[in-house]
Parts: C-alpha cells; structure tokens; sequence
C-alpha cells in the first residue's frame, strides 16, 4: 500500500477550499497524525472458554500487564472507599483483586455459575507481557451461556473484551464494549444458518451503534435531494433523480467498505485501529463542511467511495477483535456484511422520504443542510480528540 504525505495529500484535497477550510484542515493534519503515530491502542483483554467433557468449563482471562495492574488499582481504590469507617480493612489481592476475577459473571439458563481461580501467569505473546488467570466451574446444567462484565469498563471505557467459547468441533466468539458488556452464547453446537443469522444481527446492530457511521451516511444524504447550479444548491426536480443520487452514494459506500471489510478480515490489509477511528471521525468531518463548501458536488458518490474504504476498515476491526477461526470466517464475513447494509438501508429507507419532502422547504438549505452539517461536523470533531488523545469528553 502506497503512503502519501500530509503535504501531498492537503493540497490535493483542499485546493479549491477558501482560506477558512484549509485553515481547518491543516489544523486538524497537524493535530491528528503526530498524535497518531505514538497514540496508545484501546485495551484489549481476552476470555478463552472450553467445553470439557463433564460439561464444565476451563477459562482463562488473558489481560496486558498495563491494564492488570491499573484494574487492580481501580479494585483496591474501591476497596478502601468502601471500608472508608473501617480503618483496620485491608485490600487482598487474592479476594478482591483482579485473581478473584470479581467482575466477571458466568450464568448457564439465567443461574449463577460458581467458578474458582487458580494460579495467575505471565506469559509473552508477540513480545507483550501478559497476565493469565485460569479458572474452572462447576459442572454446567442448561443450555444458554451469559457472559456479563459488572462495573468493569470505568477503568477503560474504550477497553474491549474478546470471547471464544470452545466446543466439540465448533467455536462461539464475542466481544464486549462499555456499550454491549453481556454476551450471550450457547452450549450447543449452532449450524451454519445460526452462525449466518447471528453475523447478520451483529453486522445490523454494529451499524445502528456506530453513530460516526451513521452521521457520515447523512452528512451525504443531505444534498442528495439537491442539486448544485450556479454556485448555489437547488432542489432536485423530481424523485427519481434524487433517489439515482442516493442509490449511487448508497452502492459507492457499500462496495468500498465490502473491499477493505474483505481484505482487512483476511489479513491482507490492516491498518491501527485508532487510526482508522480517528480517521473516520475527520471524514465525517469532511463530509459535512463539503455540503457547506461544495468541493464535490455532482459526484458525491467518489466521496462515499474514498472514505467508504476507511469505515470498511472500521467494520473489520469488529470481526478482526473476534479472532475467527477459519472454517466460519467466510460465513461470518458474509453474513456480517449482509448485515450491515440492511442497518443501512433501514437508516436510509426512514431518512430519505423526510429530506424529500422538506427539501424545497425554505428552512432547509439553511437549518438541515447548513446547520445540520456544522452540527455533524463539530461532534465528529469532538470524536477526532477524544480518539486521538484517549479521552472520553464526548458522550457518544
């Protein structure tokens, strides 16, 4: 893959902004990827689970030495606050610390699982030292399996915990994020239709979660029901043209993120996650200041295309932190894509009509499409600092 510099890469882009815009622009250049070049990557911890024979399960909860020992402190400091009247009381790292895995919650058909730890371990993988704590529960009774994480993302809330349950032939995964921090999974071996409905549910779920994606979809939706003439927006004259401009920016945006979605899934092509969050955040960004300064304004599906490349690599990422193994990989990767353009086509089937009508109202070019863009654009700005200093200042 061929690397541009932010000198040829500006220019090209922002030549024919005013004076204001490349003013943005280069700030944002300047901010974004010095940053991004030593930007810490979200934490990732992993929870491996076995079916044994006996119907009990042997886990083991692997977590980077960094985030072992800042959990650890969040548990003690907690520890300390609530025993504050009890001066005596003192944190023991074997039953309240990050060994005792008090965050974790096994239940097999909505019933409590009892589980005890063993030993901690540190290993290297990759040349990262790492903690494992292994564990096993009792002999399971029930057919559903919940995984829950209880107060666990304040430590990190952009942290994300991977899950592979392991059977007689087939492998469960999962992950669990600030906003999603119970899986649910089962004990028996699913079928490949189980595994196509259960991708195509996390693909359409992914979408409607993925505000960045979504304001990204309607800061191109916005001018789709106009058309740019003499220096100036004008409606579209009839349904069909404004449907044909939605339907190019809709397959442009779909063919390109199923390129990278493919390619990044398979390895071929990766790319640091907090890159690609940051770099989707600036196209948002992007996406709505051309709606106010038209650079692209016939072709707006090349801009659906171009960045469409950058969000199937934030698609991947979702499978990629899933650790698939190989036999489901296609499947998933199939049906996950799947999904996702139906969560699409949702947004649009309920977003369309509405601009349709109101776009010849006065108030549209000036509040939806102007203010709505500066809107857009001021929150995607928000998420490009928050993704590229680690910070948590917005609350979406």
């Amino acid at each position: 893959m061929k690397i541009y510099s932010t000198k040829q890469l500006l220019p090209a882009f922002c030549g024919r902004f005013n004076h204001s815009v490349v003013y943005l622009g280069g700030l944002l250049a300047v901010v974004l990827f010095p940053a991004l070049l030593n930007a810490h990557q979200p934490g990732n911890s992993s929870l491996v689970l076995v079916l044994n024979a006996d119907n009990t399960l042997s886990g083991e909860y692997h977590v980077a030495d960094v985030d072992f020992e800042s959990l650890n402190l969040l548990l003690e400091d907690r520890f300390l606050r609530s025993n504050r009247d009890n001066p005596t009381a003192t944190f023991d790292f074997q039953t309240q610390g990050v060994r005792s895995l008090p965050f974790l919650q096994l239940l097999v058909d909505d019933q409590s699982v009892k589980f005890e730890t063993g030993e901690p371990l540190r290993l290297t993988t990759d040349g990262n030292l790492h903690t494992l704590i292994p564990f096993t529960t009792e002999p399971l009774n029930g057919d559903k399996l919940q995984v829950k994480l209880l107060s666990f993302f304040q430590f990190d809330p952009q942290h994300q915990l991977v899950i592979s349950l392991q059977k007689t032939g087939e492998t469960d995964v999962g992950i669990l994020t600030l906003d999603d921090p119970s899986w649910l999974g089962s004990l028996k071996n699913p079928g490949p239709w189980q595994q196509f409905l259960r991708f195509t549910q996390e693909g359409v779920w992914h979408i409607w979660i993925g505000i960045d994606h979504i304001l990204f979809l309607i800061a191109l939706l916005l001018p789709s029901v106009l058309r740019f003439e003499q220096r100036k927006w004008q409606p579209t004259s009839s349904f069909n043209e404004a449907f044909f401009n939605v339907l190019k920016v809709v397959t442009a945006f779909t063919l390109a993120h199923s390129i990278t979605l493919t390619l990044a899934a398979l390895d071929v092509v990766t790319l640091p996650s907090r890159f690609v969050e940051s770099v989707i955040a600036l196209s948002v960004v992007l996406a709505a200041l051309n709606n106010i300064f038209p650079i692209v304004s016939h072709r707006v599906w090349t801009v659906a295309f171009g960045f469409g490349l950058i969000h199937g690599f934030g698609f991947a990422n979702v499978l990629a932190n899933l650790q698939l193994p190989t036999e489901i990989l296609a499947i998933a990767l199939f049906s996950f894509n799947v999904g996702v353009e139906l969560g699409q086509i949702a947004i649009v089937a309920v977003f369309f009509p509405i601009i349709f009508f109101l776009r010849k109202k006065s108030f549209y070019q000036a509040i939806i499409l102007r203010l709505g863009s500066v809107v857009i654009a001021l929150i995607a700005c928000g998420w490009i600092i928050d993704r590229v200093f680690n910070l948590k200042i917005m609350p979406f």
